[in-house]
């Protein structure tokens, strides 16, 4: 009797099916359909009405995570929509995002339990796998109009003008959505520790990493090292505490900075004249994109001053800077500045409260080790939050609130936070809640008794 309530909180299998189908199928953003609809768009769709569907039927308690911030930055947008010169582009925004976060409210609710978290997150890093094996296999054999080499989707191109020809895509936009696409895997593989056996996770991470690098993007591999950075420090200090995470962490930048100096600061050097097309519109054009971009934040921020508090609306930096003969004409090309200039001050602090509080479930997660069964599903909790200092990184450089594997990893980090605070009760294991400031439970001898 007792176990009849949790049974109808259990997700079906067939709700279990689609929404992993959805994971798992998340490279598949091109081609482009009505309204930018992507192919996995659809499947989604379908998604959300098999969650809401189960969870109406079993009246499954309703999941809203990141609530209050997500709600804001979509009133912002909606309000500098509505107000701007051409609203529809900025409408459209707005119902992207809110598609998008209906689906981190069904992922979350689907994640209810221990064993459907852990198959998300194999689904999630074996899929990925599988796309990055794809990807190199394309570019090996040279099949351009599977590897996207040369060609960017929906009018994109690269800051730099310099990436025509070399870096691969996949079925994303552009290559530096692929790249994010599997720098994010290599966190997803870590957590989920699988595949199982250890030799085999680490050539997974290498397939993931040499398709990242296919794809030329400066800011993945940068991502990738700082997000790598935090993960390493707050998974040693779970482990072994806070002196040992800071000398491990402390012996790493030192590594690092060696390394810079001696190898690769002479290899990014050689890249710029190197005659390999792919290291020279790699690795050698970072100088260039970071010059490109320096213009561009400072035409943004014009934009700004001139303007109003409300924003210039969703998606109208392109507009705006053409309108004004700017010399480089692009997307906004940072989350954090973007959301300032086409949403206002609001609309920024809208996303640092969306960072704010998935920052905070972050530090609960990472700061000790998780449950035994929720540890099972997430071995290394610790590469979660590196996901996410991988994607506040990358969001300097690249708009990204709209790519879907956000919206699933911030699901993720939601159910991880409420499971690893249910998950005692649900054992049976409610005594563990009383803990030292350590979070160490003090050992009472059996014959002790109440007393």
């Amino acid at each position: 009797m007792g176990e009849r309530p949790q049974a109808r909180t259990e997700p079906s299998r067939t709700v279990l099916v689609v929404v992993a189908l959805c994971v798992g199928l998340g490279a598949l953003v091109n081609p482009k359909g009505p309204g930018h609809m992507a192919p996995v768009d659809g499947l989604m769709l379908l998604g959300l009405v098999a969650v809401f569907a189960w969870v109406v039927r079993n009246r499954v308690p309703l999941r809203l995570p990141y609530l209050v911030p997500v709600t804001g930055l979509m009133a912002t947008g909606l309000v500098a929509a509505l107000l701007s010169v051409s609203p529809s582009g900025g409408l459209q925004a707005v119902v992207q995002e809110s598609f998008l976060v209906l689906w981190c409210a069904a992922v979350a609710m689907v994640c209810r339990t221990p064993r459907a978290l852990g198959l998300l997150l194999r689904v999630w890093a074996g899929s990925a796998i599988g796309w990055a094996a794809l990807l190199i296999l394309a570019v090996a054999t040279g099949q351009k109009w599977l590897s996207g080499a040369g060609s960017v989707a929906n009018g994109t191109s690269d800051l730099s003008g310099l990436s025509e020809g070399t870096r691969a895509r996949l079925f994303f936009d552009h290559p530096n959505m692929a790249g994010n696409y599997f720098m994010v895997a290599i966190f997803v593989v870590v957590a989920a520790g699988y595949p199982r056996r250890l030799s085999v996770r680490v050539s997974a991470c290498a397939v993931l990493g040499v398709a990242m690098f296919l794809t030329g993007s400066n800011a993945a591999l940068l991502s990738l090292l700082g997000g790598a950075v935090v993960a390493v420090f707050l998974h040693v200090r779970a482990h072994r505490g806070t002196v040992t995470a800071t000398a491990a962490v402390a012996v790493l930048l030192m590594v690092g900075g060696v390394g810079w100096f001696e190898v690769a600061a002479p290899i990014v050097a050689t890249a710029q004249q190197s005659a390999n097309p792919l290291l020279r519109n790699s690795v050698g054009r970072g100088e260039r994109s970071a010059e490109a971009r320096q213009s561009l934040f400072a035409s943004q921020f014009q934009i700004f001053e001139r303007g109003d508090l409300l924003g210039i609306g969703p998606a109208g930096t392109r507009s705006a800077l053409g309108a004004e003969g700017a010399t480089a004409v692009h997307e906004a090309h940072n989350d954090y500045l973007g959301t300032l200039v086409e949403r206002g001050p609001l609309g920024l602090l809208a996303v640092l409260g969306l960072v704010g509080v998935v920052a905070a479930r972050l530090v609960r997660i990472s700061g000790r080790p998780l449950p035994p069964r929720l540890q099972s599903a997430v071995p290394v909790p610790a590469a979660l939050t590196g996901a996410c200092v991988a994607f506040a990184l990358t969001a300097l450089t690249h708009e990204i609130l709209h790519y879907r594997w956000l919206w699933t990893l911030l699901a993720i980090v939601a159910a991880v936070h409420l499971l690893a605070r249910a998950e005692p009760g649900r054992d049976g294991a409610a005594a563990e809640r009383t803990t030292t400031p350590g979070g160490v439970r003090p050992s009472v001898p059996a014959s002790s008794g109440a007393r």
